[in-house]
């Protein structure tokens, strides 16, 4: 609007009305691309947020699959032992004495072996 007004066609502004129109011009243009700088500087603010985000969710993942790994072969264990065993045939650890220790042991080493084979891939 600036600019029509500063064109003058039919001769409504003098002289110094002009040159204020074309300071208002400067400025406006000024304006504007301060507005134009802020914004980018508003947007990578965003953008280095949403990566410090993203960078903690990948962590919390990491946490979660190690350990979902270590407890997934457990829940295995613990299902097969949890069945009620009526019609079927009683797995031969519940008559033997040593039979549950027997299973708390391997359920030990099952879970040492998943943390040596996690710290030897340098999952954490």
């Amino acid at each position: 609007m600036v600019c029509e007004f500063q064109e003058n066609k039919n001769g409504y502004f003098s002289d110094g009305e002009l040159r204020m129109f074309h300071m208002a011009e400067k400025r406006i243009g000024r304006l504007n691309s301060e507005a134009q700088a802020l914004r980018e500087y508003g947007l990578q603010l965003r953008e280095l947020l949403q990566a410090e985000i993203d960078i903690c969710q990948n962590r919390i993942m990491k946490i979660l699959t190690v350990v979902t790994s270590i407890l997934l072969p457990l829940s295995l264990v613990t299902g097969r032992y949890g069945m009620n065993f009526v019609n079927f045939v009683n797995p031969p650890e519940l008559a033997w004495k040593y039979g549950y220790p027997a299973v708390i042991a391997v359920s030990v080493l099952i879970v040492s072996a998943c943390l040596w084979v996690m710290k030897k891939k340098k999952f954490w």
